[in-house]
């Protein structure tokens, strides 16, 4: 048994499908599947079930998840032999907020490969939960995301706590509070009470996405049931769909860029600690971390440090 063989198992074992995997691979499916056959002939057991169709056996889950980790420590193993001979050449796999990614990575992936041209960037975009997992598990080196719900094996360093605004259009602002609409605006643009829009319709993520578990456990503290019209994946079709009126959207304060104008819209910040959403760059205690993904680290908060020093 080698490396080789476990690499071979491992994508026939996630694929269940032996010409996806020599796909993956860049292997023909002959070759694979003799690979797969002599594994389980020198470990004098099936690992696959071929009919009706493949699929692992007990033992095959078992060598699965073992194989899965001899695989991580061998990679990490390479990786600071790579590190030990000039660390000029590599690959870092970087995690992101599928939501956040416009926003952290402009300005720390051109720093970063201004100090390693010759790196390659992965980049896995995903929600919080599935990055955390992937972190866990030796498949991203590290993750720039909400912090971790699940604290346990992942150290993270804060870079940045966002608000929520909500985005309400004028229509809404007039039929609710007519000649006080001016008044009622002022107020609201320091902390929205949001209970003054529980007849609102709500354009707002699906559920799962961490913006939306936050603004459903504050609307819920609130008592507050609304009436959902829509639910998306995408922050920016709720936010273009606010833009018309069609309902009330949630958006976070970081989006917004300061250079446009938006004449038909309010953005009310919602200043419970409870929605507070707090961005960070987060890796795997104990996990073997390159130099070029430590310069990746201390890139990532050098630049969201200066960014509040300016602020201030």
């Amino acid at each position: 048994m080698n490396f080789s063989n476990l690499e071979y198992f491992v994508a026939v074992a996630e694929d269940l499908n032996v010409t996806k995997a020599a796909e993956r691979l860049y292997v023909s499916q002959q070759s694979l599947s003799n690979q797969i056959i002599k594994l389980e002939n020198e470990l004098n057991i099936k690992l696959f079930t071929r009919t009706p169709s493949l699929a692992l056996t007990y033992a095959g889950t078992c060598l699965l998840n073992h194989a899965r980790n001899i695989l991580d420590l061998h990679n990490q193993m390479l990786s600071e032999i790579e590190d030990i001979k000039n660390n000029k050449r590599g690959m870092i796999k970087l995690g992101v907020s599928h939501t956040r990614g416009r926003v952290l990575l402009p300005d720390i992936l051109p720093s970063f490969q201004a100090k390693y041209p010759l790196y390659e960037v992965n980049l896995i975009e995903g929600n919080t939960e599935t990055l955390e997992s992937k972190l866990r598990h030796g498949e991203i080196d590290v993750v720039l995301s909400f912090t971790p719900r699940i604290q346990d094996g992942i150290e993270s360093i804060k870079l940045v706590t966002d608000r929520l605004l909500l985005v309400v259009h004028r229509k809404f602002m007039n039929e609710l509070f007519g000649e006080k609409t001016d008044y009622m605006r002022g107020k609201f643009s320091q902390s929205v009470d949001i209970t003054a829009f529980k007849n609102c319709p709500f354009l707002l993520l699906t559920k799962g996405n961490r913006i939306r578990t936050l603004m459903d456990n504050y609307m819920s503290k609130n008592k507050i049931a609304p009436d959902i019209i829509l639910e998306t994946e995408n922050t920016e079709t709720a936010f273009a769909l606010a833009l018309k009126g069609m309902g009330i959207a949630v958006y976070p304060e970081m989006f917004l860029s300061s250079a446009a104008v938006y004449n038909e819209v309010d953005f009310f910040p919602i200043t419970s600690e409870e929605t507070l959403a707090t961005l960070a760059v987060s890796y795997a205690q104990g996990r073997y971390l390159s130099k070029a993904v430590q310069d990746f680290i201390e890139i990532a908060v050098n630049n969201w440090q200066n960014k509040a020093k300016i602020d201030k």
